[in-house]
């Protein structure tokens, strides 16, 4: 791809991350999309080659974006269970960061229909975030049991905030404690 179109498909890879992150994973309707863009869904395919080509890039900046945000909690010391999710449901609340939980809650629901490319997407950013929360934890033998507890938590916690926001306001100040007894 000449250095131009590279170029522009870059600056389109970020605006639509962008819109993403606002408004969801239905941004990515092509028609409405190019709307939003000032261009054409044929002129996105151009540059994507397919719809997934395009989604699956967005879902990278995405995440290049989300890593950026993690760093600064990865310097951090390890943590007990409870308090990494403490931290986590902090972090979903922060109106910088829950955009981001946001969308990756949207990946795992279509991967959970089988939709396409979020199965294969879902199941590679699960096991990085698994990896992640292990390595976020104090050395214990059931670390990887407690990560897929607390992603699982921190999924179900998005789902409810993103139906019914405020329904799990008791729940975020229990859990944590329950977590480091259990």
């Amino acid at each position: 791809m000449p250095p131009n179109e590279t170029a522009r498909r870059a600056e389109l890879v970020d605006a639509i991350a962008t819109i993403v992150l606002e408004n969801g994973l239905d941004a990515l309707a092509l028609r409405g999309l190019a709307a939003r863009l000032s261009t054409s869904g044929r002129m996105l395919l151009y540059h994507f080659g397919t719809k997934d080509a395009l989604v699956r890039a967005v879902l990278a900046c995405i995440s290049g974006r989300m890593a950026v945000l993690q760093d600064a909690a990865a310097a951090a010391a390890p943590e007990t269970p409870g308090r990494f999710l403490d931290d986590m449901m902090q972090a979903a609340a922060d109106p910088d960061r829950a955009p981001f939980l946001r969308v990756w809650t949207e990946v795992v629901v279509r991967a959970a229909r089988n939709e396409a490319p979020y199965r294969e997407i879902a199941d590679t950013t699960v096991k990085a975030w698994l990896d992640w929360i292990v390595g976020r934890l104090l050395p214990a033998p059931d670390n990887q049991a407690r990560a897929a507890a607390m992603l699982s938590i921190m999924e179900g916690i998005t789902i409810l905030e993103m139906a019914r926001p405020g329904t799990t306001a008791q729940a975020r100040r229990l859990l944590p404690a329950l977590l480091d007894r259990s």
